[in-house]
């Protein structure tokens, strides 16, 4: 089945009036492709699907109750509003771009391996030392790759996977009950969108605490702060409109640039816009060779060490310290 890992109504509000995506491609000769129309991009076969759930599609299940009101509550949040039961089924498709996406999948398989690697390691060691090969040849293969520390703990792509369609329900809690700050773009250049449109945000140069940014439209993005305190729900409270804490702003153009260069940095292989744009096209080029990475920190605690992992724009390849 062709699932889309970002779905069509989504994209729907950055295509052209033709109904047509023009992706720029990351990494490639050929930075703009030609126009497509939004069924043909962002999708995997079967890509919902995870073996580890009685029922593989429980996924198709989730989706509808979030996708099918997508384009109202896009108007709604375009006319300053903001009502709970809007917010939470947008709070609820936004959880799934940031659990079940072909990045996600990646960054899950590289945060476990960073936390489980370590102690493969000493148990490779341990045994070696304990239960050492008969053969000196495959003793001295084994020996040179735990020396220089080559051994790869594989983890399987749909193991994160289902971990993250495992906690949709409470990342749809946090989100909608978080600070959502809705900016409306008044400048001359668009939100452009990419298949991995739900992002950390870190206010410079602080890169512990992340916000959630994801463009909504070409005129319209979310930043949002979620609370992780609050447990899983099915159905939001009802009884005010908004949060408090919610807030609509128009951003400037500097910072609408620098959103936009947030999304070209984190897409995955491709951003998305609804039109030829050569200084976008320009600014995909210089930054191909960055993408979403996991950084990876051990912080030594006195008693053993703590393995921190975060998301972050990088360099391929500058993924520890």
């Amino acid at each position: 089945m062709k699932d889309h890992y970002v779905s069509q109504t989504y994209l729907d509000a950055f295509t052209d009036q033709d109904g047509h995506l023009y992706p720029y491609y990351k990494g490639k000769q050929v930075i703009l492709g030609k126009p497509k129309p939004v069924s043909a991009v962002c999708f995997e076969i079967d890509g919902d699907a995870n073996k580890y759930f009685e029922d593989p599609r429980i996924l198709d299940a989730y989706l509808p109750q979030f996708e099918q009101p997508w384009k109202r509550n896009v108007q709604a949040l375009r006319e300053a509003s903001l009502e709970p039961m809007a917010k939470y089924q947008v709070a609820g498709y936004l959880a799934f771009l940031r659990v079940c996406t072909p990045t996600a999948k990646r960054l899950g398989q590289n945060k476990i391996r960073a936390v489980v690697q370590p102690t493969a390691q000493e148990v490779v060691e341990e045994s070696l030392r304990l239960n050492p090969p008969n053969d000196p040849e495959t003793r001295r293969i084994i020996e040179k790759v735990v020396r220089e520390r080559k051994l790869v703990v594989q983890i399987d792509r749909e193991f994160p996977h289902a971990l993250g369609i495992g906690v949709l329900h409470d990342l749809t809690s946090g989100l909608f009950h978080g600070n959502w700050l809705v900016m409306f773009n008044r400048s001359p250049r668009p939100f452009v969108t990419s298949d991995n449109p739900a992002v950390p945000y870190h206010h410079q140069p602080d890169h512990t605490i992340a916000q959630i940014y994801v463009p909504i439209a070409p005129d319209i993005a979310l930043l949002i702060a979620a609370d992780a305190s609050w447990q899983a729900q099915s159905i939001p409270s009802t009884d005010r409109r908004q949060s408090a804490d919610d807030r609509f702003a128009v951003p400037k153009a500097e910072y609408v640039e620098r959103f936009n260069d947030l999304i070209i940095r984190a897409a995955e292989e491709r951003v998305l816009h609804g039109a030829p744009d050569p200084e976008l096209e320009s600014r995909v080029k210089e930054n191909s060779d960055w993408r979403m990475e996991v950084v990876v920190d051990h912080i030594p605690d006195g008693q053993g060490t703590v393995t921190v992992t975060r998301e972050l724009p990088q360099r391929r390849g500058l993924t520890s310290r």
